[in-house]
C-alpha cells in the first residue's frame, strides 16, 4: 500500500545544486542504502551524481552519454588500455535504465513521464506523494508536496479502495519566472 508521510507543504525547486549539495546528496543516499541494506553501486553513484547536477530534467540517453564523456575523459581511461585499444568499454542502456529503476524504488529521483525525464527528489528519505510544476519554456521542475496532493492519495485509497503503486501528477506550463 502506497502511504504518504510527506512533512512539507509547500514548492520545491529540483534543479541547481551547488556541488556541496550534490556531495551532501551522495553522502546521504550511501548511508540510506546501508541502512537499508541494499548496493549503492558505483554506477548508480555515477547516475545519481549526474541527476544531481543536471539544470534540467535529464533523460536516460542523455545519462548514457554523459557516462560515456565521462568514461573517455578518466586519466586510467587511455593509460591502462593496450596500444590497440585506446576506447573504453561503452556503457550499456540497459545497465543504465536498471541504475534508474534502482534510484526510483530508493527514492532517490522522481521519473516526469510526460517528459520521459528524471529529477532529483526534494526528500529522499520521506516516502511521499508529489505533484510536478513542469515549465514548456525553461524546463524549469518545481516539487509540490502539499496537503491537496496527499488528501487526494488518500481519497483513492480509503474512499475507493484503490491501491496505488505508484504516482505521478505532472502540471505543464509557464513558471513565474517565464511569465
Amino acid at each position: 500500500m502506497f502511504t504518504t508521510s510527506s512533512t512539507c507543504e509547500h514548492l520545491h525547486d529540483v534543479q541547481h545544486f551547488t556541488a556541496h549539495d550534490v556531495t551532501e546528496r551522495l553522502t546521504a543516499a550511501k548511508e540510506q542504502c546501508r541502512i537499508s541494506g541494499v548496493r549503492f553501486t558505483p554506477l548508480r553513484q555515477q547516475i545519481y551524481q549526474l541527476v544531481l547536477a543536471a539544470n534540467k530534467p535529464v533523460g536516460a540517453y542523455d545519462l548514457i552519454t554523459q557516462l560515456q564523456q565521462m568514461r573517455l575523459s578518466e586519466p586510467n581511461a587511455q593509460d591502462s588500455a593496450p596500444t590497440n585499444q585506446q576506447t573504453p568499454k561503452n556503457v550499456a542502456p540497459p545497465t543504465v535504465y536498471r541504475s534508474l529503476e534502482f534510484l526510483l524504488g530508493e527514492g532517490l529521483i522522481h521519473q516526469l513521464t510526460s517528459i520521459n525525464a528524471y529529477v532529483p527528489c526534494c526528500h529522499p528519505r520521506a516516502q511521499h506523494t508529489a505533484a510536478f510544476l513542469i515549465c514548456d519554456q525553461c524546463q524549469r521542475v518545481q516539487e509540490c508536496s502539499s496537503l491537496p496532493v496527499q488528501e487526494m492519495m488518500s481519497f483513492a485509497e480509503q474512499d475507493v479502495g484503490f491501491i496505488v503503486a505508484r504516482s505521478v501528477i505532472e502540471l505543464s506550463g509557464r513558471c513565474q519566472a517565464c511569465q
